[in-house]
């Protein structure tokens, strides 16, 4: 079975999941860089996730579709995974849980894979999330899978 390395943000659909797919699809340093600020995120994301934008650590575009990306610290590992997203400064933006497959990888902020099961409290996984949708891709943007999103386990 090939090994996947996963990129993830909440789906606006329901019930909310998170989207993951095969990042060996493309290398977003290769894409054009854009601020924080010129990544618009929608009204739903923004309800949810009202802090979201000051946790942006830089934009990107991929087929014409602008990305922001966010670093999430490990809260919580066991059957559901519980992340804290942080903001440029390091604190706590938003709280989510997901449910990952056996044997699914996380993008590590050291930009090396982790089997989800093996991630430790304090270690930081990394995102990206499309403009005005509350989706998560690789970029560009072939979906393997979708897993449930669950409110913060704690």
């Amino acid at each position: 079975m090939k090994s996947r390395s996963v990129l993830f943000f909440v789906m606006l659909t329901a019930p909310a999941a998170l989207a993951f797919a095969d990042t060996s699809l493309t290398d977003p340093d290769s894409l054009p860089k854009i601020s924080c600020g010129e990544v618009k995120y929608s009204q739903a994301f923004l309800k949810r996730y009202p802090k979201a934008p000051a946790a942006c650590l830089e934009g990107r575009v991929a087929n014409g579709v602008k990305y922001a990306k966010f670093d999430a610290e490990v809260y919580l590992n066991g059957d559901v995974t519980t992340v804290n997203a942080l903001n440029v400064a390091g604190d706590t933006a938003f709280t989510f849980s997901f449910k990952a497959a056996p044997g699914a990888k996380v993008l590590m902020k050291d930009g090396k894979s982790k089997a989800v099961s093996d991630l430790k409290k304090g270690e930081v996984i990394t995102f990206w999330v499309p403009e005005n949708t509350i989706e998560a891709h690789a970029l560009p943007s072939a979906t393997e899978a979708t897993w449930q999103m669950m409110p913060p386990h704690k």
